[in-house]
């Protein structure tokens, strides 16, 4: 038979998607699951990279032959300029860099020019920007990163005093830097746009099966300690739950237009798929935490997660073949019958799952109604006051980074303000975890860029140029911490090429900056006009408690829930869960790992977590028969809902935690003496 080979463009973007998909080994994304610090592979942007390597890669070769400094200005430009650009349909991203280039030609000459006029000009007109790009966030995700680096461009050209004349000339060089990586933005290396949600969503499949096929590697429970135990159970569904989440964010983001409506359809029911999967997921999870897995299960198991992986292959195709699944699905439904255990049942509901999936890409809708997601309505006519209080602690503190810059006659003051502007969020729960990872990032890429600059010669660090630049616009989506790191040495380096000093020096300035910027930032979201104040662990964990509650008694209960109810529920639940998770994971790297409050919090999550799982079983396992068995948990349940802690609005305390726990142990022994 003749094959026809794929042409070029397909062919590159296919090979790029496997290189994504499998560029970290399952192993290690679990591990960093575990430690509740969040890594996606599958978002490496190959192509992405290597256009913005040649945008700043060739700027910076021009300016180091014709011996042009000024010329960093315009690399700077061309590298922000591939880090704005969102992906996704041509329209979004013309209109996007088109904001950004006249943004930023405009705030160039303006605050270069104002600084050159001395502190109170440029006070004032800093002031003033960085109060409106703080504003700006109201408008939006793609809205957001237009203003974010706006507020960067603002920092960096109060550095560069000019006179009005040389304004001008620092303008023209930022927007012919903004333009050229426009062009390569544009008409180089076409991308599918669509390549960022696919990903997402067979991610989605490909982590539930090694959850799945990592059940058959485990020993017998009680081979496994408490805090083990705890990690397996909780990392594997925090992390998909985190992936299906964002993978329904990413894709809700698509404008509804009749070009893409067709597109956004298949991709939501693909993540709707995936979720209704996750249910079976969990099902054998908890079979297998319970007792050993038969041997019936394991085949059924193994079978699962291969028809999950082969599911995630085709789901991160452009065309995906319905055919190739016809085979393991069929296989699926041999497992046993629709009604007999749990683990037949959970063959049929991954089976039932897929085969609409399959009708979905055989005859996806097209005249779908496709609402408008919050993330994608335009923002209101006034600015809301948490955007306003965002706005003006964002503004004062970067005044304040620039008068402790020139009070210490620190070099390279805009790095300081930079991390200010990245560091500082509306929320402070975000703020802190930011500002650790931009301090880390930096630390290590400055350690690095001055090995590189006092052991390379110039024409060395000049070709490095273009793999920094594109691995940082690669990783950009993959993990804050990595892109931080890289793009710490890429900012290094081209200072070094277009400055007197070299290495350690502007290194350790670029570190010592960053970290006195991300303090200053923290400061100001704890001191200046702080809002509500974020929830503490105690309390996100009896929020947790409480939708774990509600949906165990709504799985529990006489008449079975239907889908829909089950699944907000569980929803709710899982994120819960997940928020309390995370938060008890970042307060264990503070240093109180021993804590016997943190012990406490570690348990009852854990019981949780088996809560959500036995539930899970009730509600797959319905049956007439069952029904007796479920009066004592639903009088279990009850009781435990109105227990003292969880009707207790505030001052939680130890004592508290520990009440729960016990009711939740005493409810988990109940159900496995049974």
């Amino acid at each position: 038979m003749k094959t026809t080979a794929l042409p070029l463009p397909r062919r590159f973007n296919r090979f790029t998607m496997q290189l994504a998909g499998g560029m970290m080994p399952p192993a290690i994304t679990h591990w960093l699951g575990v430690r509740a610090i969040s890594i996606t592979p599958e978002q490496i942007g190959v192509r992405e990279g290597l256009r913005a390597g040649v945008a700043v890669g060739s700027v910076m070769l021009l300016a180091w032959y014709l011996d042009a400094p000024l010329m960093a200005w315009s690399a700077f430009a061309a590298f922000w300029t591939c880090l704005v650009d969102p992906g996704g349909l041509i329209r979004l991203r013309l209109a996007t860099l088109l904001k950004f280039g006249s943004s930023g030609t405009l705030i160039t000459g303006l605050l270069s020019v104002a600084s050159g006029y001395g502190l109170m000009p440029v006070f004032l007109a800093l002031g003033i920007c960085i109060f409106i790009c703080g504003l700006a966030r109201q408008r939006g995700p793609v809205a957001t990163q237009i203003s974010v680096l706006a507020a960067i461009v603002a920092v960096v050209a109060v550095c560069y005093p000019q006179t009005p004349l040389g304004g001008v000339h620092l303008a023209g060089m930022f927007v012919g830097g903004s333009v050229w990586a426009a062009l390569i933005c544009i008409f180089a290396w076409p991308v599918d746009p669509y390549v960022p949600q696919r990903q997402a969503c067979a991610a989605i499949f490909r982590e539930q099966a090694n959850m799945i096929s990592r059940l058959l590697l485990l020993s017998e429970r009680n081979a496994l300690d408490h805090d083990a135990l705890y990690h397996e159970i909780s990392s594997y569904r925090r992390d998909i739950r985190n992936r299906i989440e964002q993978a329904r964010k990413r894709v809700e983001m698509l404008s509804a237009d009749v070009l893409n409506s067709r597109t956004h359809g298949t991709l939501l029911r693909t993540v709707e798929a995936g979720d209704r999967i996750f249910v079976a997921a969990m099902g054998f999870e908890h079979a297998a935490f319970t007792a050993p897995l038969p041997p019936i299960a394991r085949r059924t198991a193994g079978l699962i997660a291969a028809t999950l992986r082969r599911a995630a292959r085709e789901i991160a195709s452009p065309q995906p073949r319905p055919e190739c699944l016809t085979r393991q699905i069929r296989f699926l439904r041999t497992a046993g019958p629709r009604d007999g255990d749990l683990f037949a049942r959970c063959a049929h509901l991954c089976a039932d799952a897929l085969t609409d999936l399959q009708q979905t890409w055989r005859t996806p809708a097209e005249d779908e109604q496709i609402t408008t997601s919050p993330s994608q309505s335009k923002g209101q006519s006034w600015p809301t006051a948490i955007f306003v209080r965002h706005a003006a602690r964002l503004s004062v503190a970067v005044l304040i980074a620039y008068a402790i810059a020139l009070w210490l006659d620190l070099p390279y003051a805009y790095w300081a303000m930079m991390a200010v502007v990245v560091v500082i969020q509306p929320s402070v729960n975000v703020t802190l975890p930011r500002a650790l990872e931009r301090v880390a990032g930096s630390v290590a890429g400055g350690l690095l860029a001055a090995v590189m600059g006092v052991t390379l010669p110039m024409p060395v660090i000049l070709l490095l140029i273009f793999p920094l630049a594109a691995v940082t616009i690669a990783l950009r989506g993959v993990n804050y911490t990595l892109c931080v790191m890289f793009m710490t040495q890429l900012f290094v380096l081209v200072t070094d090429l277009v400055s007197t000093t070299h290495g350690w020096d502007v290194a350790l300035s670029r570190a010592a900056n960053n970290t006195i910027g991300s303090l200053v930032g923290l400061a100001a979201c704890v001191l200046l006009w702080p809002g509500a104040k974020a929830p503490s662990l105690a309390q996100q964990i009896m929020a947790a408690v409480s939708a774990n509650l509600r949906y165990a008694m709504l799985a529990a209960r006489e008449d079975k829930a239907s889908w829909n109810e089950i699944e907000h529920a569980r929803r709710e639940a899982g994120t819960f869960s997940t928020k309390a998770e995370v938060l008890y994971q970042q307060t264990r790297l503070e240093g109180l790992r021993r804590s016997d409050y943190l012990r406490t919090c570690g348990d009852i999550l854990f019981m949780l977590r088996r809560l959500a799982g036995a539930a899970n079983v009730w509600w797959l396992e319905y049956n007439d028969a069952s029904l007796s068995l479920r009066a004592e948990e639903r009088s279990a349940l009850s009781s435990l809902a109105q227990a003292r802690p969880l009707t207790k609005k505030t001052g939680l305390s130890e004592a508290d935690l520990k009440e729960v726990l016990s009711l939740l142990t005493a409810l988990s022994v109940e159900k496995n003496d049974r």
